[in-house]
């Protein structure tokens, strides 16, 4: 199927290929309803005609054309055309994050955790929006020049509430080997967590430069993601930061229990480790036992309760042997006839004991009885007394709890959180309130932390969108944007910001200048060809464009006329960007005849030069008649010549004429 140079839907015209999948190609073309530049994915004919495969390939459109996000390749437009199925896209001029690893080798931690934030956020919007990506790898992941990442290739999505519940629903597995989840790899059930557990290989490989598992076959690597632990990766390159090691190992996860739960919980984690590396975020499950299995727990009886202790985490159970003494048989059967009883004596003993120990603890209870009923007393008489409570707000908590006791009031912390209004240890509000009566004599504070600072990180070189995510969703800034005019920052590009790699009160404003591109008007390119070269001076200067003039010979068309120009008709310019045409240019053969040349004039007596299109006089020759007393002269040229005829040194006649 060749595409190039063909239009789509009478809209999409067709320039190049520049990729191919295992279910479509992709090309690049012009969009000539908008006069922009797209990308253009085509179904390979082997599928074109296989409705399962078209109902994927639809499927893709429909998953990702619902999603707007930064980090997300936008989808235009879906159709078919003469049995052609296709997707329109956003033309992305920029490698994948797989070309990016193999070039650049193991990626700095810090630099894997910013291109990590963005794919975990496109991940958040697309799962909100209920829908699996199911092949998320670092092919599928697109970085431009500033390091901006958007994912691509919702090929093998799946919308996760409907009814279709595992991939195997087209008859097989779909997706890549090296980045499936176990239960992906088992062909069971997937949710956004599996997505969670590709993005944790794809980290794996950023820090590592590796895979964490490979064989030789595509089977052998699926067993390895369902049965064995991945090498940490800090083993594997000491450098990478402790939470982004924890980061990675909990994403990867065999359990779905144990593994991030949402990409938000997983954005959290990212954006701590970016502001304190060495911290511990997480710990893996110590247990064998995953949260919900059934546990059996033993019963215990009379005979063996004391010889039977339950192990907590095999939930089985330990026999206890008790220590048994060796017993002397004689001895102890003289002692048994001597302390024999009847089993009335034992009955009488028994309710002697009983009667002794009731006496006791009723004796006990009326004693304390009288003791409570005192100390009571004691108590109620401080509460029945109100008092007021005084105002603690804005006192260093210690402080106020002294005056409290001394007040014969108890001062309890109920909470702490950060405030920049409050410093350290200083109580922002208090429960009940300054001038209350009571007789409770309690009360509770919630005491400042401080101001909390968080560092700013550096933004700049990165498009807005991808900014404000970063300082205000993830750091809690607010974002103050000034945009600019630059020729050199294209537009919606971060250009600086007032703080960076400093520490900032949380909440604070961060001020960035983003360019707004070189702040020239577009315009629209008109067609000039056909048109005479000051038609199209005209036409073309009228849009402010600087025209360039070349020339170029078809005898074919009308001499002057416009043959091309270096933009095609609809093209989108900036005021003052240069456009050239080409003029047609056909030099022409003309004879001028002069007469009233003085008689008796000879030839040598006579001298012709001539200008062509405005260039310097020159001698040429010319043949004279003397009879009639005229002469004539050929040239060759485009517009015009001026000519002068000298008799003896003396100009006797001099003209101009047009070709």
């Amino acid at each position: 199927m060749e595409l190039i140079g063909k239009i789509l839907a009478g809209r999409y015209e067709v320039i190049e290929k520049i990729g191919e999948g295992g279910m479509a190609y992709v090309y690049k073309a012009r969009d000539n309803f908008l006069n922009r530049y797209v990308a253009i994915k085509v179904l390979k004919d082997e599928f074109s005609k296989d409705e399962v495969f078209v109902k994927r390939f639809r499927t893709e459109a429909q998953s990702a054309a619902s999603l707007i996000h930064p980090n997300i390749v936008s989808v235009f437009d879906v159709g078919e055309d003469k049995g052609i199925s296709y997707i329109v896209m956003e033309l992305l001029e920029s490698k994948t994050l797989k070309d990016y690893i193999q070039a650049k080798g193991p990626l700095s931690s810090e630099l894997t955790l910013k291109i990590a934030v963005q794919i975990a956020s496109a991940l958040e919007a697309a799962h909100k929006a209920h829908i699996v990506h199911r092949d998320i790898k670092p092919q599928n992941i697109m970085l431009n020049q500033n390091l901006v990442a958007k994912v691509t290739d919702f090929g093998i999505a799946k919308v996760a509430n409907t009814s279709t519940a595992t991939i195997t629903s087209f008859g097989k597995t779909m997706g890549s080997v090296h980045y499936f989840s176990p239960e992906h790899a088992k062909g069971g059930y997937t949710d956004a967590k599996s997505d969670l557990y590709s993005l944790g290989v794809v980290m794996y490989e950023m820090v590592t430069g590796k895979l964490p598992f490979d064989a030789d076959s595509p089977v052998s690597v699926a067993l390895k993601h369902i049965q064995e632990i991945p090498i940490e990766p800090k083993k594997i390159n000491p450098n990478v930061s402790q939470a982004l090691n924890q980061i990675i190992m909990k994403a990867m996860e065999k359990s779905t229990v144990n593994r991030y739960q949402t990409a938000t919980e997983m954005l959290t984690d990212i954006s701590i480790a970016l502001a304190k590396p060495t911290s511990s975020l997480v710990a893996r499950p110590q247990s064998s036992i995953e949260a919900g299995d059934t546990q059996v727990i033993p019963t215990l009886n009379d005979a063996d309760e004391e010889n039977l202790v339950p192990n907590v985490r095999t939930r089985q159970s330990s026999n206890r042997t008790a220590y048994t003494p060796i017993k002397d048989e004689k001895k102890s059967n003289t002692e048994e006839n001597k302390n024999q009883l009847s089993e009335e004596e034992l009955k009488k003993a028994k309710n002697k004991k009983m009667t002794i120990i009731a006496i006791f603890v009723i004796l006990i209870l009326v004693v304390g009885g009288f003791s409570g009923f005192a100390i009571n007393k004691i108590i109620n008489n401080g509460k029945d007394q109100e008092i007021e409570i005084p105002n603690i707000v804005g006192k260093d908590f210690e402080e106020a709890q002294k005056e409290c006791q001394e007040r014969g009031l108890e001062l309890k912390q109920r909470s702490s959180d950060y405030n920049t209004d409050y410093e350290e240890g200083q109580i922002i509000t208090q429960d009940p309130q300054a001038g209350t009566m009571t007789k409770e004599k309690v009360i509770y504070a919630d005491v400042s932390k401080g101001t909390r600072m968080v560092k700013v990180t550096n933004i700049e070189g990165k498009d807005i969108k991808v900014a404000k995510y970063e300082l205000e969703n993830t750091l809690g800034f607010v974002v103050e944007q000034e945009n600019v005019t630059s020729d050199t920052v294209a537009s919606g590009i971060v250009i600086s910001q007032e703080y960076k790699d400093v520490e900032r009160p949380y909440g604070s404003v961060i001020k960035v200048q983003v360019s707004s591109g070189d702040g020239k008007a577009q315009v629209v390119v008109q067609n000039v060809v056909g048109k005479t070269e000051e038609e199209a001076r005209s036409i073309l200067e009228g849009l402010n464009l600087n025209v360039e003039v070349q020339y170029d010979v078809d005898n074919k068309k009308l001499n002057g006329t416009v043959l091309a120009q270096s933009y095609p008709t609809n093209s989108l310019l900036k005021e003052g960007d240069l456009i050239t045409i080409t003029v047609n240019r056909r030099e022409i053969n003309k004879t001028i005849t002069v007469t009233g040349i003085p008689s008796g004039t000879k030839s040598e007596d006579i001298e012709v030069r001539v200008s062509i299109d405005g260039g310097a006089l020159n001698t040429t020759t010319f043949n004279y008649d003397e009879t009639n007393n005229q002469l004539t002269f050929t040239i060759n040229g485009y517009e015009n010549v001026r000519y002068e005829v000298s008799v003896d040194g003396n100009l006797i006649k001099s003209g101009e004429e047009n070709f």
